[in-house]
């Protein structure tokens, strides 16, 4: 169950990388690679694995939380540039969040180097806790994940009704959702660690508790990762259903192509007849766009009645430049 979120994570900033220089866009993508890496860290093997490298002293602890913290700090940014509209609130926003995250940082880091944690060990809360250096790292860390996703959620709730896109209102509400159940996450480990200190890490309740953490976790990433994907999906969704439709168009239009072309073989670019085969051609819309034309050339070049559509076939090409001019204004509203 531990190598889900992470995977889905790089999966994520796999599918993100495109936009990882773009100056709107940008933040999605360092929040997902951030977050990808402090979930790759924090899996047991990952982090015995890896902790030697840096030294054998759970440093490697400290780059999970830091590389977590500066994930959700960044997710923050970019669902602020993509929901609150007013510049002036955004413009604030923003700046409270770079600071948290410097405050949340330093704190984080100057608890882990006044405490001792010699040995490598993932659970640094439960086998160091004791220490007040440690107590600082995970309350500190705790309380700024935490905010970060209680406030992801308010402004998704705040933003989502005057969005006008389907899909970006169902997008920001799942990613609400996964934010919400992030901070259900750090709730539970929070009490596991109460618990542990009373009656064991052997105890029912901290087993239940574990299997609600990495459930939740491993839920809450993909919420979110859904959330993300979730327009862009809808994007391609809608671009195949409209191939689909200008391929069927083209079936309908090749036999009035064929007739009406068939005297203007001079106002025709390719003077071979239209075939069921053309439905398989790559570019199908300049395909369809192209014998439109062609069509009206040939109408107007000759009143003659071999040129003339009658009422069925004059409905198919109403149907298809209506189809072409719907596509054109869609691209110029983006």
């Amino acid at each position: 169950m531990d190598y889900v979120p992470a995977a889905t994570l790089w999966v994520l900033t796999i599918l993100r990388l495109p936009a990882a220089l773009d100056p709107h866009r940008g933040s999605v993508f360092r929040a997902t690679i951030l977050a990808a890496i402090a979930c790759t860290l924090y899996i047991p093997a990952v982090y015995h694995g890896v902790d030697p490298l840096l030294g054998g002293r759970n440093h490697v602890g400290l780059v999970t939380l830091l590389s977590l913290l500066l994930g959700f700090w960044q997710f923050r940014t970019a669902i602020l540039l993509a929901a609150v509209e007013d510049i002036e609130v955004r413009r604030r926003q923003l700046a409270f969040g770079r600071w948290a995250a410097v405050i949340a940082s330093s704190a984080v880091t100057a608890g882990f180097l006044t405490s001792r944690a010699d040995v490598t060990d993932p659970n640094l809360p439960l086998t160091y806790g004791d220490q007040a250096g440690m107590a600082v790292f995970l309350w500190s860390g705790s309380a700024f994940i935490m905010w970060i996703c209680l406030d992801i959620a308010r402004v998704c709730h705040d933003n989502v009704p005057s969005m006008r896109a389907r899909a970006f209102r169902s997008a920001f509400v799942l990613i609400a959702i996964g934010c919400i159940l992030f901070a259900l996450v750090l709730v539970d480990r929070l009490v596991y660690g109460v618990v542990t200190k009373i009656d064991g890490a052997a105890s029912p309740l901290a087993a239940v508790l574990t299997v609600l953490y990495w459930v939740g976790e491993t839920f809450a990433v993909l919420l979110v990762s859904l959330g993300l994907l979730l327009p862009r999906l809808e994007g391609h969704l809608k671009h195949g259903n409209f191939l689909l439709h200008v391929r069927l168009l083209l079936l309908e239009i090749g036999p009035i192509w064929n007739r009406v072309a068939f005297t203007h073989h001079d106002l025709i670019l390719d003077k071979r007849r239209a075939s069921a085969l053309i439905v398989l051609s790559r570019h199908a819309e300049t395909q369809l766009h192209r014998r439109l034309v062609e069509i009206r050339d040939c109408e107007m070049a000759s009143p003659a009645t071999e040129s003339r559509l009658d009422a069925h076939d004059r409905s198919v090409v109403e149907r298809a430049e209506f189809a072409l001019e719907r596509r054109s204004g869609a691209r110029l509203t983006r």
